[in-house]
C-alpha cells in the first residue's frame, strides 16, 4: 500500500470543516461557539457530541468518542483510517498524489464476486439471456434499474466456476463462500436464475438472491447460504445506497423483499432497504440507529408482514427509534402496489404511515365482532394491556377518552385498569468510559499533554521547565508531540491526531481530548499551574525513592550525601512553587 506524507495528510484533513462533514451524517446545532448533535457512537438521547470548527475536532462528553474528521468516519463507518482519508479526499474533491490501494480483509472473496457480477451481467447482454431481459422488463425493471443494481442471469451449464479456477481464485475459498460446489467435480451454485446481488453495509458484493424466471416449478428465491461474509443478520439489502439518501430525508423506508426495495427506489425513491427474510437484529438496530433518523416499516399485507410490522416495529420503539407504519390496501407488497396504482400513489400513501401504537389498535381488532358484549371486553382489555406498555400520559389520556366516548364506557372503570405509575427514586447514573482521572497529577499530565498538541509555544515551554513525564502511558505521547514539531515546526491537535492514527497510536489522545473541559480557554496560567502539579510530583518521588536509599546505607558520607539532596530538592521545590 503506498502512504502518504504528513503534508498531504494534513492537506487532505484542511481541505474540509469538520462541521460540515460530520452534518452530512448527523444533524447538528450551533449552540455557543460549537455545534451539537447526537452522538451516534452509543444510545445517545439528548445532544452528547461536540464538534469544534476552531480546533476541527469532535468530542463526545458521555461515551468519550473523540478526534478529527479522519476519525470521525473511521469509526463511524467502521472502515480503515486509509479507507477514511480517500473519502475525505473525495468530499472535498482532492485528487492524490498517489494511488492508495486499499487491501481489505476479504479482499479476495469481494473479487471473486465481483468477477461472477460481471459474469451474470454479460450473460444478460447475451443472446441466450434475452429471455430473461423480457422477463425483467415484463416486470417494468428498466435498463437504467438493471445497470444501478448489477442485475444478471445464470445458465445451467456450470462455466462460472471454470471462469473462477482460471482467474486462480482458491477452488475452497469459493466452495466456502457459496459461489460453487464440488461435491461430483466443480460446478455452479446458482442456474437459470435472474441474479441480484446482495452487498454488504460499505457496499462490497458477499452473495446472491436468485429468482426463477422460465416458467420453473421451484423455489421462487433462493439466496447465498449464509458464510463468513454473509450473514443475513447483519445485512439489509441496499443499505449501502439507501443510507446516504435517507439522511438527507429524515426517514428510512424498510421493506421485506429485495423486488420491493428495487421497485420503490426505481420509482425515485432511495431511501429504501430490505431485510433478508428475517427478523430485525440487534446488528440491524445499531445500524439503522446511527442514521439518527425515521423508520417507516412497509411489510407485506399478508398475516405474516402484519406480525413482522408488529415485530420488527416493537423492537425499533425500544430502541428509540421513531417507527411509522405503512399498510397498503388492494396490494399485496409495495412492488404490486406501485406497478397498480404508480409511483404518485405511493408517494401520497408514505404521508398517511400511522403510528406504530395505532397500527396495534387496528390490529386488536381483526377478526372481532366488537358488537358482541365479550368481543368488545377482549379488546378494550387488549388495548389497555398495551397502553401499560407506554409512559406517555397524553396518549393514554386521548385513548380513554376515546374509548370512553367510541364504546359509551365509563371512563373511570377505563382508568382504574391502567397501571399507576411508580415513582421509583432518581438514579443518577454516569456513563463514562474513559474513566476520569481523580488523581490531580494525572489530570496534570493529561492537561499538559493537551496544551502542547495545540500550540508549539506550551510545547517550548515544557521542554524548559521539565522535559519529562513521570507516567510511562503519557511517555511516548509527549516524545511524538516533540517529534512532530521538530519534524513540522508547527503543531495543531486534528493534524497530530491525523499523524498518530497513521501509526495507530490516537487511543491515549481520545482519553486526553475527552477529559479536557472544552469550556476552559487556554491560558498560560493555567498551564503552568498544571507544570508545577507534575514538578512537584516527580520531587516527591525523587524525595521518597531516596528515603528508602538512606534508610538501607551505612556509609555515613552517602547518608551525608542523600541527606543535602534531599534538602536541595525540597528547597527547589518552595522556590518554584512561589
Amino acid at each position: 500500500m503506498a502512504s502518504l506524507s504528513s503534508e498531504e495528510l494534513n492537506r487532505i484533513r484542511d481541505s474540509v470543516n469538520i462541521v460540515d462533514v460530520v452534518a452530512s451524517y448527523i444533524n447538528l446545532e450551533k449552540k455557543g461557539k460549537n455545534y451539537f448533535g447526537i452522538c451516534p457512537f452509543h444510545d445517545d438521547h439528548t445532544p452528547s457530541m461536540s464538534v469544534s470548527e476552531e480546533k476541527q475536532i469532535f468530542t463526545c462528553f458521555v461515551c468519550g468518542a473523540s478526534g478529527n474528521v479522519f476519525t470521525f468516519i473511521k469509526d463511524y463507518e467502521n472502515i480503515s483510517f486509509v479507507e477514511a482519508v480517500n473519502k475525505v479526499a473525495n468530499f472535498s474533491g482532492i485528487k492524490l498524489s498517489q494511488t492508495i490501494n486499499v487491501v481489505k480483509k476479504y479482499d479476495k472473496e469481494y473479487k471473486a464476486y465481483d468477477l461472477a457480477i460481471k459474469y451474470y451481467k454479460n450473460n444478460l447482454k447475451s443472446k441466450e439471456g434475452s429471455k430473461a431481459l423480457e422477463y425483467l422488463k415484463s416486470r417494468n425493471i428498466s435498463e437504467d434499474i438493471i445497470e444501478e443494481f448489477d442485475i444478471g442471469v445464470s445458465f445451467l451449464e456450470s462455466h462460472l466456476s471454470k471462469l473462477l479456477i482460471n482467474k486462480k481464485f482458491d477452488e475452497d475459498m469459493l466452495v466456502n463462500i457459496g459461489l460453487v460446489n464440488k461435491k461430483e467435480g466443480i460446478y455452479d451454485i446458482f442456474r437459470n436464475r435472474i441474479m441480484f446481488p446482495i452487498h454488504n453495509n460499505f457496499g462490497d458484493p458477499i452473495g446472491f438472491s436468485a429468482r426463477v424466471y422460465n416458467g420453473e416449478v421451484d423455489t421462487k428465491y433462493i439466496n447465498t447460504r449464509e458464510t463468513y461474509i454473509f450473514k443475513k443478520g447483519e445485512v439489509l439489502f441496499n443499505f449501502h445506497r439507501a443510507s446516504v439518501h435517507a439522511k438527507k430525508s429524515g426517514y428510512l423506508i424498510l421493506c421485506e423483499g429485495q423486488m420491493d426495495a428495487i421497485r420503490i427506489y426505481s420509482s425515485g425513491i432511495k431511501n429504501v432497504c430490505a431485510t433478508m427474510g428475517t427478523a430485525l437484529t440487534n446488528y440491524h438496530i445499531n445500524l439503522i440507529k446511527k442514521l439518527n433518523v425515521r423508520v417507516i416499516l412497509n411489510m407485506d399485507s399478508d398475516n405474516a408482514g402484519i406480525k413482522a410490522a408488529l415485530q420488527n416495529g416493537e423492537l425499533l420503539r425500544n430502541n428509540n427509534i421513531d417507527v411509522s407504519i405503512l399498510k397498503l390496501n388492494d396490494a399485496k407488497d409495495p412492488d404490486e402496489y406501485i406497478i397498480k396504482f404508480g409511483k404518485e400513489a405511493y408517494e401520497d400513501s408514505l404521508k398517511h404511515a400511522i403510528s406504530l401504537f395505532d397500527f396495534k389498535l387496528n390490529y386488536l381488532k381483526l377478526n372481532k365482532d366488537l358488537s358482541k358484549a365479550d368481543e368488545l371486553t377482549e379488546y378494550i382489555n387488549d388495548v389497555i394491556n398495551e397502553l401499560n406498555k407506554y409512559n406517555d400520559d397524553v396518549l393514554k389520556s386521548i385513548t380513554i377518552n376515546k374509548i370512553s366516548e367510541e364504546y359509551n364506557i365509563d371512563k373511570n372503570i377505563l382508568l382504574n385498569k391502567l397501571i399507576k405509575p411508580v415513582n421509583p427514586i432518581k438514579e443518577e447514573v454516569t456513563i463514562n468510559v474513559s474513566k476520569k482521572k481523580s488523581n490531580q497529577n494525572i489530570k496534570a499530565i493529561e492537561e499538559v499533554l493537551y496544551y502542547m498538541m495545540n500550540n508549539v509555544q506550551y510545547a517550548n515551554i515544557f521542554v524548559k521547565e521539565l522535559n519529562y513525564v513521570p507516567e510511562q502511558k503519557y511517555l511516548d505521547i509527549e516524545k511524538d508531540i516533540q517529534a512532530y514539531i521538530i519534524l513540522n515546526n508547527t503543531i495543531n491537535m486534528a493534524d497530530f491526531i491525523t499523524y498518530e492514527m497513521n501509526k495507530g497510536k490516537d487511543g491515549i489522545i481520545k482519553e486526553i481530548i475527552n477529559n479536557h473541559n472544552n469550556d476552559v480557554e487556554m491560558n498560560i496560567e493555567e498551564f503552568m499551574e498544571y507544570i508545577k502539579i507534575i514538578r512537584k510530583w516527580i520531587n516527591t518521588s525523587k524525595i521518597n525513592s531516596l528515603k528508602v536509599e538512606l534508610k538501607t546505607v551505612n556509609d555515613i558520607n552517602r547518608k551525608k550525601e542523600i541527606a543535602d539532596i534531599i534538602a536541595r530538592i525540597k528547597r527547589e521545590s518552595e522556590e518554584y512553587g512561589k
